[in-house]
């Protein structure tokens, strides 16, 4: 019994030290700026992405607003993907029907259009925990380009959508988005 409880004590000792010791890859997110590791902007969309310091600071700046852009049109995507299902849903229901895809298609058209409207709020060299300097641009949509962008993917849909299911999707819009956030808060946790 004794040696039991020995091992039952060396084991749960084991656990808790392994639990606690970090990993190159968590301390390098967690060493990282937050405007870097999670950007954020309120009611809107932001992305930060770095590129290696190789070519000049005009050249940089240009690849990693591109790159920060591509990842907020991707981030939409997913958003209206996700706002297109809840559509089908609420028509499913209203009249047993479901009718075709409508926000996905329209939306990288119009994406693409509004992306132009996106600026750039930070940008600076950042010594990444490899070593390597790189330059990082964080790139937002701000919340009334958000809306505007939401609000031309409805009309040019051709959908006609009554006061509360416009209201469903917007929340759903902005919904995928929290979602993500919060992932992304829970995994810096971990």
């Amino acid at each position: 019994m004794k040696n039991l409880t020995y091992l039952t004590l060396l084991t749960t000792l084991a656990a808790f030290f392994s639990g606690c010791a970090t990993t190159d890859s968590g301390n390098q997110v967690s060493s990282l700026p937050e405007w870097i590791s999670s950007p954020h902007v309120e009611g809107g969309f932001a992305s930060t992405q770095c590129v290696e310091n190789n070519a000049s600071m005009s050249v940089l700046k240009t690849k990693a607003a591109a790159l920060a852009r591509a990842d907020i049109a991707k981030e939409i995507s997913l958003n209206v993907n996700a706002m297109d299902k809840t559509f089908l849903s609420l028509a499913e229901s209203v009249d047993g029907q479901a009718e075709g895809s409508s926000f996905e298609s329209v939306s990288k058209q119009v994406t693409s259009q509004r992306l132009s409207g996106s600026r750039q709020v930070r940008t600076d060299f950042v010594k990444l925990p490899n070593g390597t300097d790189q330059l990082c641009v964080m790139v937002t949509l701000d919340p009334e380009k958000t809306k505007g962008l939401y609000d031309e993917i409805v009309g040019t849909s051709g959908r006609r959508v009554s006061a509360q299911t416009d209201s469903i999707l917007w929340q759903e819009f902005k919904a995928h988005k929290a979602q993500q956030e919060l992932d992304a808060e829970l995994e810096k946790a971990r």
